[in-house]
């Protein structure tokens, strides 16, 4: 070997002969870890598989208030569950905690505006885990009371991430936004202000609930407009069917220490479907990177991946092994929700 590698030095290659050589070794090493032992790590993940299907009740905790987008995937992913509604992203956690509630639904990303960082803050600060995720696509509408028009309104209210991605609309129109806890909470104030000056964006659901006018509709910055959402838990439980793998960690302080993590996922063929740095609050220009994959935990290369990460990356945290339920619940069920739960 070591004959080889002082040829290797001395040799001078061309491009197409470099590439055959990585691809060779980048080969070579794949089937050297392909044939490592099982870790503990992704031994004890083994523990955490439930050979069942995913629920469809229990007590889930909602951002908002009826009509919210929350509520939209609540009602399609747990259609026998009971709704409980909290104005702020922390008051859902602590309601899992305190088991009044069995799950929790939170936006995590919007395909316009980027991530909620309240979200993933709360991801560095507080324990949960994702057992499902659904993608929800997101037509905002303008509401207002019953006899307002269009040409009366000055102020709109809604969540800070809905006015973003209305904020070419809100814009061309002059409004001035006002940030409000949620989408359905900001419907339910403007109709109990009663006031026509004051319009709310959010679902047409939203506005059927609350009995307010559609002033205009498809507000939004970008016609594909969806946001994800993350169904959590208290306890770590792996459902059958799980192929989506989120973990976060901070790479190690050398130079190449995460082009390294990213090369083992392409050694290994795993599909990354997201990589995201995020500043860590109060740190001195510290950030944590989240990792979304494809992939199950029953899986070899998957298997040696984590137990990869878990040994060589800084405070490795495992956040998932969870359904993607965009994959597999009849898209239909969006446009029945108003008929079937309101």
């Amino acid at each position: 070997m070591k004959k080889l590698i002082k040829d290797l030095e001395k040799e001078n290659f061309s491009r197409e002969d470099l590439e055959k050589i990585d691809k060779i070794i980048k080969e070579k090493y794949k089937n050297y870890l392909m044939e490592l032992d099982d870790g503990d790590f992704s031994k004890n993940l083994q523990d955490k598989i439930i050979n069942e299907n995913f629920p469809k009740k229990g007590k889930i905790g909602l951002g908002g208030a009826k009509g919210s987008y929350a509520d939209q995937v609540g009602n399609i992913i747990f259609p026998k569950g009971e709704m409980k509604y909290f104005k702020q992203f922390d008051q859902i956690l602590d309601a899992i905690d305190k088991k009044e509630c069995d799950f929790g639904i939170l936006p995590l990303e919007n395909s316009s505006f980027g991530s909620v960082k309240e979200v993933y803050n709360l991801m560095l600060e507080r324990n949960f885990y994702i057992i499902g995720s659904y993608k929800l696509d997101i037509n905002h509408y303008l509401l207002g009371n019953l006899d307002a028009n269009l040409s009366d309104i000055k102020k709109v209210y809604s969540h800070p991430q809905a006015l973003g991605q209305c904020g070419k609309y809100i814009k061309r129109y002059g409004f001035i936004p006002k940030e409000y806890y949620n989408t359905a909470l900001s419907a339910k104030f403007i109709k109990d202000k009663k006031d026509n000056s004051l319009g709310a964006i959010g679902s047409k659901f939203a506005g059927e609930i609350y009995d307010l006018k559609i002033l205009d509709e498809n507000i939004q910055n970008q016609s594909n407009n969806y946001t994800r959402f993350i169904i959590v838990a208290k306890d770590l439980k792996i459902y059958k069917d799980a192929d989506k793998i989120s973990v976060r960690l901070k790479a190690l302080d050398k130079p190449g220490s995460l082009i390294n993590i990213v090369e083992k996922f392409k050694i290994l063929g795993v599909n990354m479907t997201k990589l995201e740095s995020s500043p860590i609050p109060g740190s001195d220009f510290e950030f944590v990177f989240y990792f979304d994959f494809q992939g199950s935990v029953n899986e070899k290369r998957i298997k040696i991946l984590l137990d990869f990460l878990k040994e060589k990356a800084r405070d490795f945290v495992f956040m998932g092994a969870y359904i993607d339920f965009s994959k597999v619940v009849d898209k239909n069920k969006n446009t029945l929700y108003n008929q079937n739960n309101l």
